[in-house]
């Protein structure tokens, strides 16, 4: 599914977006760009750079801090693409 999300979005690097869209953490060294006006404890979209939908989660930085910092958790994942058990499978 591609996006173009106006707001409360991190765009993630390609090579990490495998691992997120099973459930991983997105840790703040893996942002590339994101909404600056993210405030901690909102639900964001993670896409990759192709602006395909990767996993949604709950931001524990800002995203200003998620573009500045270099360590921690930025995302923590609530639901990956990937992830087995949805509810559209019987």
């Amino acid at each position: 599914m591609l996006i173009d999300p106006n707001r409360l979005w991190v765009e993630v690097q390609d090579d990490v977006t495998d691992f997120i869209s099973m459930g991983r953490t997105v840790f703040a060294k893996h942002v590339i760009r994101c909404d600056v006006e993210i405030r901690p404890e909102e639900e964001v979209v993670v896409v990759d750079s192709q602006r395909r939908v990767v996993a949604v989660g709950r931001a524990i930085l800002s995203g200003e801090e998620m573009l500045v910092f270099q360590r921690g958790i930025a995302v923590r994942i609530r639901r990956g693409v990937a992830e087995s058990g949805s509810k559209s499978e019987s």
